[in-house]
């Protein structure tokens, strides 16, 4: 019997018992399905952070006071920031950072909001390239005298003053404090569906409000990419020198923050992929199980083909086809949900729609191996059969 004509016949059997051929590839339709989802969401997420990343450039480090094995924690404040800046030639600029470890309150007499408040400098929205829907950012002399204006986002301009409304010049309360608006930046890119609120300030305002002086993180960036690696020894050493604490900085670049991060995606995609693995794995012991049944309903078929002269590959091969089409099938239709519905929720999330060719095609063969492997044993039982006690068979 030709290859063709033993795929005709699967599928004629596929057809004939819909509905126990549905539940049967039932769990190959779920494996494959989370498992294109899974890592369909993982990658989207990757380019997501990818593309934010980039937005920082390539040639930025972060600066980080730590803990040292003595206990003994480093310092950052705006001299050093300033230090570092006029000190090493490959820097081009050195942005602070200070935010509050609380969720700050935003208040007009309409309502009342929580953001992440970030205490920077004018340089800040070049390592983030924010767009403006009103006003500006603030300015380094606005910075300097530590004055009390704001930059806050779209969503919250609509929250606070109602959707259309000109906030810029407007007065908002941030912790009780009056601030000025001075600009309302356009939406930024959610994380996950959750968009992020953030309203910043000049980062001696920030000060100014908190008994602590000092800030969290510095963002530099030296002029060229072969500067980079030299810049972050050399200010990590100028640090340890200025506030006698050896081991109390580290620095982090840009790519090393992606690399992490996609390590830890890896991970997690993994282990949940793994999980969807044991759908197939289901899936093809309902294959196994499915097709036994099918040999002891088709006994004495089995009996007549041999007896008609069918060899024993030939019966072997056609319950292996339909085994493996079964698989087939319900893998198929696994890949066009996992495509669809990770398409969806990643549009839903606001995430780059990452489609991976390699991963489709590992889970659709992966699904239709499985259908081979686990009807092997029925396929080779239903070869083995004897051909009179198949005749026999009632």
């Amino acid at each position: 019997m030709r290859f063709g004509e033993m795929l005709a016949l699967a599928v004629e059997g596929i057809w004939v018992n819909k509905l126990r051929s549905a539940l049967t590839m039932l769990g190959m339709i779920i494996g494959v399905m989370f498992v294109i989802i899974i890592v369909t969401l993982g990658q989207s997420l990757n380019e997501q952070v990818a593309e934010e990343v980039e937005g920082m450039g390539a040639n930025a480090f972060t600066l980080l006071a730590v803990t040292n094995e003595d206990g003994q924690r480093g310092r950052l404040t705006l001299e050093d920031c300033q230090f570092l800046e006029t000190t090493i030639d490959s820097i081009e600029f050195v942005v602070p950072i200070a935010y509050a470890n609380y969720t700050a309150a935003v208040e007009t007499s309409r309502a009342k909001k929580g953001t992440t408040l970030i205490g920077t400098s004018p340089d800040y929205i070049k390592v983030d390239q924010m767009g403006f829907n009103q006003g500006r950012f603030f300015s380094e002399a606005e910075n300097q005298v530590g004055r009390r204006v704001a930059v806050i986002s779209q969503q919250m301009a609509d929250d606070l003053f109602g959707p259309g409304s000109e906030a810029v010049g407007r007065t908002v309360r941030i912790n009780r404090l009056p601030f000025q608006v001075c600009g309302v930046t356009k939406p930024q890119a959610a994380l996950l569906g959750i968009e992020q609120s953030t309203t910043f300030i000049p980062v001696k305002t920030m000060l100014a409000m908190s008994d602590d002086k000092d800030i969290q993180q510095a963002l530099a960036r030296v002029k060229t990419g072969d500067q980079l690696q030299a810049a972050t020894v050399q200010s990590v050493r100028i640090l340890e020198m200025r506030h006698a604490v050896k081991g109390g900085f580290m620095t982090q670049t840009n790519e090393e923050a992606l690399e992490q991060f996609s390590t830890i995606l890896a991970v997690i995609t993994s282990v949940f992929g793994a999980l969807a693995g044991i759908a197939l794995l289901v899936g093809g012991i309902g294959i196994m199980n499915i097709m036994l049944v099918s040999v002891t309903e088709r006994t004495r078929e089995i009996g007549v083909r041999v007896a008609l002269g069918a060899r024993r590959r030939d019966i072997l091969t056609q319950f292996l086809v339909e085994s493996a089409t079964l698989a087939a099938i319900g893998g198929s239709l696994g890949m066009l949900l996992g495509i669809g519905f990770g398409a969806l929720i990643s549009v839903i999330l606001e995430m780059p729609v990452v489609i991976s060719l390699g991963t489709i095609l590992f889970a659709f063969g992966f699904s239709s191996a499985i259908g081979i492997i686990f009807g092997l044993y029925p396929a080779n039982r239903a070869a083995r059969l004897n051909p009179i006690d198949a005749l026999r068979y009632e």
